[in-house]
């Protein structure tokens, strides 16, 4: 074996069979070394005999599924997943899963793309309406005499909920 067949971690360069039966394909069309090909890509002469009696046959339920997802994928607007796919398929009457529904999303060139979350601007120039006169100097010598607050929104888990705080001089005050 030694320096006539390369190391066995350079199979193919790391390809999947269907490359590394295509790549095979290839070379042997050249010289009738198939088998030779095979041990040497470690790819059962098998596979590869069935790889090239079925590559030209379309399997007309795998496409009427594709067009399906298609239609789905459409209809949310492009931000239908694998998972959304899989379920609205399966309520169609369609037994499918979600590893089956990423298949035919890769197939028809799917991708999900959902809208990103909201992010907070940053503040570019001071507030005309208030102004920041602590400048972050928080140390005072007496209560009531520095007043500040912010409001802010949490997820209840169920519906959105506004807190606003209020701090005194070292006092909190807490609104919801």
């Amino acid at each position: 074996m030694g320096e006539r067949y390369p190391k066995k971690g350079y199979r193919s360069l790391n390809a999947r069979q269907h490359q590394t039966i295509a790549l095979i394909e290839s070379l042997s069309r050249e010289q009738s070394i198939v088998k030779q090909l095979c041990q040497l890509f470690e790819v059962p002469r098998s596979n590869y005999h069935y790889h090239l009696k079925h590559r030209g046959i379309v399997n007309p339920d795998y496409q009427r599924l594709c067009q399906q997802a298609v239609v789905i994928h459409s209809d949310s607007r492009g931000s239908a997943g694998a998972r959304t796919i899989a379920g609205q398929l399966n309520q169609q009457g369609e037994n499918i899963g979600r590893y089956k529904a990423a298949g035919l999303m890769k197939h028809a060139g799917l991708v999900s793309t959902q809208l990103r979350k909201h992010r907070y601007k940053i503040a570019k120039d001071e507030s005309k309406f208030a102004p920041n006169l602590l400048k972050r100097q928080f140390n005072v010598k007496a209560k009531n005499q520095v007043w500040c607050g912010d409001v802010t929104y949490i997820w209840s888990g169920t519906k959105w909920l506004y807190l606003a705080v209020v701090m005194c001089s070292g006092t909190l005050i807490l609104a919801t």
